[in-house]
């Protein structure tokens, strides 16, 4: 069983190399084929019947681990400079105001139409509003080199405070609106 295993990821390995070669060409960011894929061989494995062992215990290590790797790699080409602190600080709001807005509406409506309490409705629409680094990254590195550097603060700003404020949620279990409009968590 163990040399099945190896072999699967060295595949795994091989298709993720073909798949980010190919994203220059297709115009699709890799992490989208990467999830394509996963889905397929998510699909493929239930109709063969094999048993996949349970990853729900290592799965958000791999996926924070990934994060991380995604942020400092499109970091790598910043420079940080005190001409470049306008528009850090100009990228922090773009990425702030819109997800907060956004995910205060569909929170709002998801609350609203009786779907779920506000905690399980802001949980389920923060991850929407994140402009996730996995795709914006990437994708800027065919724009010109100030453009790139914008989405690139943008997208890493938007990641950091959207899964703060996630785990934040997920940490605190009630969410309560006062009269006055004070959000309180316990």
């Amino acid at each position: 069983m163990a040399i099945q295993i190896i072999l699967f990821l060295c595949f795994l390995i091989l298709m993720a190399y073909f798949l980010d070669l190919s994203s220059s060409l297709t115009r699709i960011p890799s992490v989208l084929s990467f999830l394509f894929l996963g889905w397929i061989i998510k699909e493929g494995v239930g109709v063969i019947g094999i048993q996949v062992p349970d990853l729900n215990e290592i799965l958000p290590i791999i996926g924070t681990v990934g994060l991380v790797l995604i942020v400092l790699e499109g970091s790598l080409e910043l420079e940080l400079r005190q001409d470049r602190i306008s528009l850090i600080k100009k990228a922090f709001f773009i990425a702030l105001v819109p997800m907060i807005v956004f995910s205060g509406l569909l929170s709002w409506f998801l609350y609203d139409s009786g779907i779920g309490n506000l905690r399980s409705a802001l949980l389920n629409s923060l991850p929407v509003a994140i402009i996730s680094s996995a795709i914006a990254i990437p994708s800027a590195k065919r724009l010109m080199a100030e453009n790139s550097e914008f989405v690139t603060y943008e997208s890493s700003f938007s990641d950091i405070v959207g899964v703060i404020f996630f785990n934040f949620l997920v940490v605190n279990e009630t969410v309560n609106i006062l009269p006055d409009g004070l959000v309180i968590m316990t």
